[in-house]
């Protein structure tokens, strides 16, 4: 293509000014701000508890004592269990560990003391991370020197052929071995 002798000049003289335009535009426009996601409203902060003063870390005689069930596997009415545990945390602590010496099913438990002075605990069957190989919870409370309430098992259990949850509730008592 054979372009006369004013045609480039013109051309780059209009590329020029759009470059000059560009520029000028871009200096005079802010920069984009980041878009900021929106602040969460503040988070409810709990009162501090004080430290409790119900269990102290040492070590215990754990009991169940079998009320009912919904499998014929389970042990019949009255049925007693006996564990040495060992209680394991800071003293005043409101969350602690109790270890089953000689539990097979139920050997890990996580005890949280409430501000009412409640305890609440809870194992997975076999020490497992999920619910759904099994779990017991009992809650018990101070009475004389010991503790005493009530909890259940759910587990799975294969009757007549079929996988099924079977329940078992129990006495729970806690006592400190001096």
């Amino acid at each position: 293509m054979i372009v006369s002798g004013r045609a480039p000049g013109f051309v780059m003289s209009a590329i020029l000014m759009c470059v000059i335009a560009l520029a000028g535009h871009d200096a005079q426009t802010q920069p984009l701000k980041q878009a900021q996601p929106p602040k969460a409203p503040p988070a409810k902060v709990e009162p501090e508890l004080p430290p409790q003063t119900v269990l102290m870390p040492g070590l215990y005689l754990f009991q169940t004592r079998t009320r009912d069930g919904s499998c014929n596997d389970a042990p019949r009415t009255g049925y007693v269990t006996s564990s040495v545990a060992t209680l394991d945390g800071v003293p005043g602590s409101r969350t602690m560990t109790m270890q089953l010496l000689n539990s097979k099913y139920w050997p890990t438990w996580t005890l949280i003391v409430a501000a009412d002075g409640g305890i609440a605990g809870s194992a997975n069957m076999n020490g497992s991370k999920d619910e759904s190989n099994g779990v017991s919870k009992f809650e018990i409370r101070s009475k004389k020197e010991r503790f005493q309430g009530v909890g259940s098992r759910n587990y799975p259990s294969t009757v007549d052929g079929k996988q099924i949850r079977c329940t078992l509730n129990y006495d729970a008592l806690l006592k400190p071995l001096d």
